[in-house]
C-alpha cells in the first residue's frame, strides 16, 4: 500500500501494518544515519595521522579500521533506501514525488559502489587511480541526488496531507545543501578539502535524519488517529 488517505473503510489490519512498516523503516533511516556519523567520529580518534582538514572523510576506508568508514556506507545506503521506500509509502506519489524516490535510490546505489570503491588518500591529485574516480564519481552522483531531491520533495511537500507542515523546514535544508556544496567548493580551493567535505556531508545528513524522524512520527500520529 502507498497511501492511506484516511483509515475509514479501510481494513484495520491492513492499516497497522502499513504503520508499522512505516515505523521500522523511519527507524531503519535513523539507525544508519547515527551509525555512520558515530562511525566517522570514532575514527578521526583511531587515525589521528589523517589531518581532518585536509583528508577527506572517505580516506578513513583505506588502512587500519577502514571496515569502519565501508560498513558507514553501506549503513548510510541503507538508511536512504529505507527512506526513499518510507516516502513511496507515505505519499502522494505525483510524477514529481516518483523522480524524488527514485534520486534517492540512485543515492543509496551509489553509496553501495563508494563501500566498494575506496577513495584514494590523495584521489584530488592526480594520477588518481581508477579505484579513486569509481569512488568519488559515485560520491557525486550521491550526494547531489539526495540535494536535487530535496528541492523536489519540498515542492511535493506543499500539497501533501501528511508532509504539508514540514514542507518549509525542508526546504531550508535543501537550500543549505546548496550553500554547504559552494562552501565546499570554496575552502577545496585552499587546501581545507576535509573541512568543507564534512560542512556538506553534515548538512545532507541533517536533511535526512530530518524527514527520517517525521516520517517517524507520520507513522506515530496514523496510529494514534
Amino acid at each position: 500500500m502507498v497511501w492511506l488517505p484516511n483509515k475509514r473503510g479501510i481494513d484495520q489490519k491492513q492499516v497497522t501494518r502499513w504503520e508499522r512498516q512505516l515505523a521500522w523503516l523511519a527507524l531503519i533511516a535513523i539507525g544508519g544515519i547515527v551509525y555512520f556519523v558515530v562511525a566517522v567520529l570514532i575514527l578521526h580518534f583511531l587515525r589521528p595521522d589523517y589531518n581532518p582538514i585536509n583528508h577527506a572523510v572517505s580516506n578513513y576506508a583505506i588502512g587500519p579500521y577502514g571496515y569502519l568508514m565501508t560498513a558507514a556506507f553501506y549503513a548510510l545506503a541503507l538508511s536512504v533506501f529505507a527512506l526513499a521506500l518510507g516516502l513511496a509509502r507515505s505519499m502522494v506519489l505525483t510524477d514529481q514525488a516518483r523522480v524524488a524516490v527514485m534520486l534517492l535510490n540512485l543515492a543509496s546505489v551509489g553509496m553501495i559502489v563508494m563501500g566498494i570503491f575506496p577513495g584514494d588518500v590523495h584521489a584530488l591529485h592526480p594520477p588518481a587511480t581508477i579505484t579513486g574516480v569509481i569512488h568519488w564519481t559515485a560520491a557525486g552522483v550521491s550526494f547531489a541526488s539526495i540535494m536535487i531531491a530535496g528541492f523536489i520533495l519540498s515542492r511535493c511537500f506543499k500539497t501533501d496531507e501528511r508532509w504539508q507542515a514540514f514542507q518549509r523546514s525542508t526546504l531550508v535544508l535543501a537550500m543549505a545543501m546548496v550553500v554547504a556544496l559552494l562552501a565546499y567548493g570554496v575552502l577545496a580551493l585552499v587546501g581545507w578539502i576535509g573541512v568543507g567535505q564534512r560542512i556538506y556531508i553534515a548538512v545532507s545528513l541533517m536533511w535526512l535524519l530530518f524527514v527520517a524522524v517525521v516520517l517517524r512520527s507520520i507513522a506515530s500520529i496514523s496510529r494514534h488517529r
